[in-house]
């Protein structure tokens, strides 16, 4: 990990012996008082910290904050809930990415029981998107949601995300142009990715409805994980960041 991140600033004084950071600091990084390394407040700030001792009792830190926070990038994810390796990459990729939101829904072709897993009933789902954060040197981690159904995820971006935000759907099969061409330049933008199985007819409609208008990353069908990165870095590219 590239930063090591805390709940909060208050929390960055003192990591306890036994914690996987400060296992991190000592036995990878190989780093002893005196030493400084970066850490993070979650959807805080960042900030040097100097190792005052390393005993018994854990790490001591002191730390200098910067005085600005990164916000996240104006991005709210929509996508059919998939099995839960491959949430795991998407929570780790979207939070690397600096994306705002993630809103998970149970997509007519998905698999309700993927909702059940261990990575959602413990708080595993949590830490995967701090790893991805601290993969990025980032503090921000996006809000996640879940959803009974595409009606109910689309229902709720009216209060989640900004209601003039333009709305793009993936699909390889009905989508009239690429994403490159579509994608704003500038400003929030909500991006609706289809579950591990694809769109139904019926949610395709409720898309066109909601004022979604699709678009394609090319002729072939793609993982969703890997629609996500490659999504997101058109998104990137048209901003003029990538």
């Amino acid at each position: 990990m590239n930063l090591i991140l805390f709940e909060t600033t208050a929390d960055a004084t003192r990591l306890a012996s036994g914690d996987p950071r400060a296992v991190h600091i000592r036995e990878v990084l190989r780093m002893r008082p005196g030493d400084v390394l970066f850490v993070g407040a979650v959807n805080g700030p960042r900030g040097k910290a100097t190792i005052l001792s390393d005993d018994a009792a854990g790490l001591r830190l002191d730390v200098a904050w910067e005085p600005v926070i990164e916000p996240p990038r104006p991005f709210h994810i929509l996508v059919g809930l998939p099995r839960p390796q491959t949430a795991r990459d998407l929570l780790r990729e979207g939070a690397a990415f600096g994306i705002a939101a993630l809103h998970f829904f149970t997509a007519e072709k998905g698999e309700p029981s993927y909702a059940h897993s261990s990575l959602w009933q413990t708080g595993e789902w949590q830490q995967r998107l701090r790893d991805g954060a601290a993969q990025a040197f980032a503090t921000s981690v996006p809000a996640v949601a879940h959803h009974a159904t595409l009606a109910a995820c689309i229902q709720n971006l009216d209060t989640d995300a900004p209601p003039a935000a333009p709305r793009l759907a993936l699909d390889v099969y009905e989508a009239g142009a690429p994403l490159s061409q579509l994608a704003p330049a500038a400003g929030p933008v909500v991006l609706a990715l289809g579950p591990e199985r694809g769109w139904s007819p019926d949610e395709r409609a409720q898309l066109r409805a909601a004022r979604f208008t699709l678009a394609h990353l090319g002729s072939r069908v793609l993982r969703v994980e890997t629609a996500l990165v490659a999504a997101l870095s058109v998104l990137l590219a048209r901003r003029g960041e990538f």
